[in-house]
């Protein structure tokens, strides 16, 4: 599996600049109507040593965070949006890094819970506010799930199958390079090279103990043990420790292919660009109203800001957008999504020999209608119920009509399609 990583408290005073509380400001109805967004703005976080932390926290505790309607671990962590945690079958916990932070999470019927593995001292009520703002708990899943389900056709009922699943806010530089390395791809072998990133170049935040998931003490007898299985977790490297630290020879040598020079390259632009900043700046880009019929569309701007990156493409790009950028109307096509579309929006699609650019917006638009302004996110629901991972939370009819559609579509598609399996966006 993917070792996850977090960097140290001691080497990293202040969290990354996405780990953040969200403040709250009146919240507004949006076109959906009964359903409340709130806006927000960002404070951060202070990253505080163990010494610092609340001793009456009770460190390794398990903590309430949400109902499992709110939040289902396996439909949200295992749909290929993120790749920074893992499932440990054993103990039916997930355990992943969030910044500088390790986690572990549980789940059953009734309750999501969750405990610090690092830093010890965190105490409860900032470690709730942390994974609040990256599940974006902030946001009902439950009135969202309502809206996308008042019609009474396939794609309603698919949702309606899928309860919890929820969009991440992840760290715009781990999306960049994560997404860079989903070229021609399947989930597992993503996680394993975001992994290596985080191995070879990240900051070592703790190590557990591989079957209790405790956490082990550097100056333990048991630390260095052979006969002791452990997981170590380590921070997302940042762009300069990429750039000053990563060639492409090595990236080879850990199994990267042709996606090494897309790294090296992506790294050396972003430091160019000014670091994280370039990301953030997007972001929180609002483009300027235009009368002008021939003025540059919306999303073909922000894309545009991303593929001046090696190895983004459009896809990535949206997915970048959507899973780190706060665009929740950005649509990543790929044959998955097409697929969705010929099957629930427009059968016609299915005459289209490829993507085109044409294709790709024309697709991201019928989702766009249907959905808005949580296109985006009802869109990762559909995607994930196309993975074959999932197959069996949906009704059998379902199966057997999905499994049609993408018999046609593969018969029409000229070029290579990936098998069908548990494929990456």
């Amino acid at each position: 599996g993917t070792k996850r990583k977090a960097s140290t408290v001691a080497a990293s005073p202040e969290p990354p600049a996405y780990v953040r509380i969200k403040a709250e400001l009146p919240t507004t109805k949006n076109n959906h109507g009964n359903i409340h967004v709130k806006h927000e703005t960002l404070a951060s976080i202070p990253v505080k040593t163990e010494e610092e932390g609340d001793a009456s926290g009770g460190a390794l505790q398990w903590h309430r965070l949400c109902s499992p309607q709110e939040l289902s671990c396996k439909l949200t962590l295992a749909s290929g949006q993120v790749f920074s945690w893992q499932y440990h079958a054993h103990a039916c916990e997930w355990s992943g890094v969030v910044g500088n932070y390790v986690f572990a999470l549980r789940e059953n019927n009734q309750i999501v819970e969750y405990r610090c593995l690092h830093p010890l001292q965190l105490p409860p009520q900032e470690a709730h506010a942390i994974l609040t703002h990256y599940f974006r708990l902030d946001t009902e899943a439950a009135p969202l799930y309502q809206a996308w389900t008042t019609l009474d056709d396939p794609m309603a009922q698919l949702i309606r199958s899928l309860p919890g699943h929820r969009m991440i806010r992840q760290d715009p530089v781990e999306c960049l390079f994560s997404f860079i390395c989903s070229s021609n791809n399947n989930i597992q072998r993503i996680q394993q090279m975001v992994g290596k990133l985080r191995a070879t170049y990240g900051t070592h935040l703790c190590t557990v103990d591989a079957v209790s998931l405790m956490p082990i003490s550097p100056d333990s007898k048991l630390s260095s043990s052979k006969e002791v299985a452990a997981i170590s977790y380590y921070s997302f490297p940042s762009p300069e420790t990429l750039t000053t630290k990563c060639e492409e020879a090595t990236l080879r040598t850990l199994g990267f292919g042709y996606r090494a020079p897309f790294i090296t390259k992506s790294s050396q632009q972003l430091v160019a660009l000014g670091g994280i900043e370039y990301l953030h700046q997007i972001r929180d880009w609002k483009p300027q109203k235009s009368a002008d019929v021939n003025a540059i569309d919306e999303m073909d701007e922000y894309q545009a800001k991303l593929m001046v990156f090696a190895g983004v493409g459009r896809k990535v790009a949206d997915c970048i957008a959507l899973f780190a950028l706060e665009r929740l109307d950005a649509i990543p096509v790929d044959t998955h999504v097409w697929q969705i579309a010929c099957r629930e929006f427009d059968p016609s699609l299915v005459d289209k020999k490829s993507i085109t650019p044409s294709v790709y917006k024309s697709v991201g638009d019928h989702f766009r209608r249907r959905f808005s302004p949580f296109a985006g996110w009802a869109h990762s629901v559909l995607f994930t119920g196309d993975l074959t991972a999932f197959q069996s939370h949906l009704p059998t009819d379902m199966q057997k009509k999905k499994k049609n559609v993408k018999t046609q579509v593969k018969k029409k598609v000229v070029g290579r399609i990936k098998a069908p399996g548990k494929k990456a966006r």
